[in-house]
């Protein structure tokens, strides 16, 4: 009969454990280790104690309480309060601290002091890669997406809702107006008692009005007061208070080169900053980045173009286009300063818009004069005649769409959903990141530079574990 093995509780080591012993040589946590040590962490941004006018009791090493955040993050430990926990209860922290146990406070402290120095962090690691020759330069992808903000979509102020609401609030002012009104005019008094909803419904009128004051001040249609700058975004199928965070993915490498958090709803004012943001972090530009229909618009292909950034963003999709009348079958003639339609007809300037404070750049609108046409009304219903609008940079749209359409250039663009987007799965599916936790756009670029910089460094292990 095989004897049960159980543990003995009362077992004496004749020399103590070293704690060295209880993680592998290729564990992760070493890597961590050794990654922030051969970092500079002042230059960084990262304070070494405390400074001459500060009291208190000794303070952890900074690189210590980074190598608890680093590492965390890496194993989808994200919380201060579970990484206290980790520190008392698991191995691999133990050996990281060297049997310390920082506290949540103390943890928290050192994110909420250090988010600047956090975004910097993960400069570094891209550079780092780069001086490993890891980094390609052929193509890169960009692309974003929406997660939603610490503060709550219900508690925000939303105007529809609070219309609605002063619209409820003032049927009962009034109905209740009507019963007196009508009370007085039979001559006897009311005998019921004041409604209920009565009560108070001038307190909540004025709160109404007072979120409507504050929505008209700010200039916005939704505003948290306890996170101001998030914005409604529509996330999935739904529209939630959130923050748009942006990636570059390398194709050689699958490592983010690139990584931002805007409270721009839409994409497309992104396509140049990401772009310049892959050159400052590697010293150099990809030979091409991808980026999808929601980047395509005239301004920033326009500064693209001027700065000399090689793009391929897809023209955005017309449900009209395959009609024979759609604006792109009118051939616009520079010498004259008009558009030819596809049966020849010319149709001159008619009105040239300033900027303003209702529109952004100059626009110039063509209309047909042709009233005997024989196909006008399958062209337009205007009863005027057709009108064709230029943009200011209809130019670099067309020069943008052109691009997309040389040969080779679409099955090059087939490649960006691979590249990039498996890395928002991994994000909110695997490490279940789809909401931030600290209020504010500084802390949510701190925390999704801080998860840019745990994905990149879970493949950076990989590369270190088979070098030792």
């Amino acid at each position: 009969m095989s004897r049960e093995i159980r543990p003995d509780y009362q077992q004496q080591f004749l020399l103590p454990p070293s704690l060295d012993e209880w993680v592998s040589s290729d564990h992760p946590v070493r890597f961590v280790r050794d990654f922030v040590e051969m970092l500079d962490l002042p230059a960084l941004g990262f304070r070494a104690g405390l400074s001459e006018d500060e009291a208190g009791r000794t303070p952890y090493a900074s690189s210590m309480l980074l190598m608890v955040w680093v590492f965390g993050w890496m194993e989808r430990v994200r919380s201060s309060r579970a990484l206290e926990k980790a520190c008392v209860r698991d191995v691999a922290f133990l050996w990281l601290t060297g049997n310390h146990h920082p506290d949540h406070n103390t943890l928290w402290r050192f994110f909420r002091n250090h988010k600047s120095a956090l975004r910097k962090l993960f400069k570094q690691v891209v550079q780092l890669s780069v001086e490993a020759g890891l980094v390609g330069f052929v193509e890169h992808a960009l692309d974003g997406t929406k997660i939603g903000a610490a503060s709550s979509t219900r508690s925000a102020l939303h105007r529809p809702t609070l219309v609605r609401k002063l619209a409820k609030l003032d049927a009962i002012v009034d109905e209740a107006i009507a019963q007196i009104e009508a009370a007085q005019a039979a001559g006897t008094e009311p005998r019921y008692p004041m409604p209920e909803a009565m009560l108070d419904v001038q307190d909540r009128r004025r709160m109404v009005l007072q979120g409507l004051a504050r929505l008209d001040e700010e200039q916005v249609n939704h505003l948290h007061e306890s996170e101001p700058e998030a914005a409604m975004m529509k996330a999935g199928t739904r529209n939630t208070l959130a923050f748009n965070a942006q990636i570059v993915v390398d194709a050689k490498s699958d490592l983010i080169v690139a990584q931002e958090v805007v409270n721009d709803a839409t994409d497309y004012a992104q396509l140049v900053p990401m772009v310049e943001q892959v050159k400052d972090n590697t010293g150099a530009q990809a030979q091409e980045t991808l980026a999808d229909s929601g980047y395509f618009s005239g301004e920033p292909l326009s500064q693209a173009e001027e700065k000399s950034l090689d793009v391929l963003v897809r023209p955005k999709a017309d449900r009209d286009e395959n009609s024979p009348f759609h604006k792109s079958r009118f051939c616009y003639d520079a010498q004259r300063d008009g558009y030819v339609c596809p049966r020849g007809e010319f149709l001159p300037l008619e009105v040239l818009r300033r900027p303003g404070k209702s529109l952004r750049y100059a626009q110039a609108t063509y209309r047909c004069k042709n009233a005997d046409c024989p196909v006008r009304t399958d062209c337009t219903d205007d009863k005027q005649g057709r009108t064709v609008v230029r943009g200011q940079h209809e130019e670099a749209m067309e020069r943008a769409r052109q691009r997309f359409l040389a040969p080779g250039a679409e099955q090059r663009y087939r490649h960006r959903a691979a590249i990039v987007e498996h890395l928002f799965g991994i994000a909110k599916a695997i490490d279940g990141f789809r909401r931030f936790t600290v209020r504010g756009l500084v802390g949510a670029r701190a925390q999704w530079a801080l998860l840019c910089t745990a994905i990149n460094l879970r493949k950076l292990y990989l590369r270190w574990r088979l070098a030792t």
